[in-house]
């Protein structure tokens, strides 16, 4: 059975679209798994305009296509659609083996995100270390709390630093997860399914990296140990 993925914010700029690209191309070309992306990120659609821009480079650039040439596999599916068209399709991988990550819209306030609830097995947050990302995080858990996963409870959510800065003192980063925690389990108590959130231990670093480095074609380092942990908690029992 397929597991179905997304990084998702609603705050823009966090880099969930970089993300998504380096996890699905590490996976797929190291770690040799099936991979499908949907990019759902209406009106940009910047997953398909990152890979249509590689294209156009393998024609122009030498070094480029022998390296993509020598990695011998043709590229994942990049399939641009909105959220409710895309829906139907990601029933089809009910029965593949395959890892599917979805590129959501920059608002959860759209048509067909109960449904996309309904088939996520697992819905990771980008947080950074300011007010606005905090808040904006909190808002999006209680989104996703709000609406029942495949099993009848909240799909499970995990709680991902990005843009981690290791000048910023660590107390600071262990504060605000205690905070999110601590608020977190506060609304349990009135709530018959609990929120179900855990904080990933990798952060992603305050790298130039993460942005000039993705590609759909080409792995890239930078996202490794991201993919290693994804492995222990997500995808190895799929």
């Amino acid at each position: 059975m397929a597991k179905i993925i997304s990084f998702c914010s609603q705050k823009g700029g966090v880099g969930k679209t970089s993300i998504t690209t380096h996890v699905a191309t590490y996976y797929y070309q190291v770690e040799g798994i099936p991979v499908t992306v949907f990019d759902c990120d209406y009106p940009q659609h910047s997953l398909n305009s990152i890979r249509e821009s590689e294209i156009q480079r393998l024609k122009s650039d030498e070094s480029y296509y022998k390296k993509a040439e020598r990695l011998g596999k043709m590229p994942y599916p990049i399939y641009s659609d909105s959220l409710i068209n895309t829906l139907p399709k990601l029933d089809s991988f009910n029965k593949k083996n395959e890892l599917v990550l979805v590129d959501l819209p920059g608002t959860l306030n759209v048509d067909g995100f109960p449904g996309m609830v309904k088939r996520l097995d697992a819905a990771i947050l980008l947080i950074e270390a300011d007010p606005i990302s905090f808040e904006s995080t909190m808002h999006t858990v209680l989104a996703m709390a709000s609406f029942d996963n495949k099993n009848g409870g909240m799909v499970p959510t995990y709680l991902l630093w990005n843009k981690y800065d290791i000048r910023v003192r660590e107390d600071r980063y262990a504060n605000l997860e205690q905070a999110a925690i601590t608020y977190l389990e506060g609304l349990n108590k009135d709530r018959k399914t609990p929120i179900n959130v855990k904080f990933l231990k990798y952060r992603i670093p305050q790298s130039v990296n993460i942005q000039d480095y993705r590609s759909t074609l080409i792995p890239h380092r930078t996202i490794e140990p991201l993919v290693h942990e994804l492995n222990k908690t997500l995808v190895s029992n799929s």
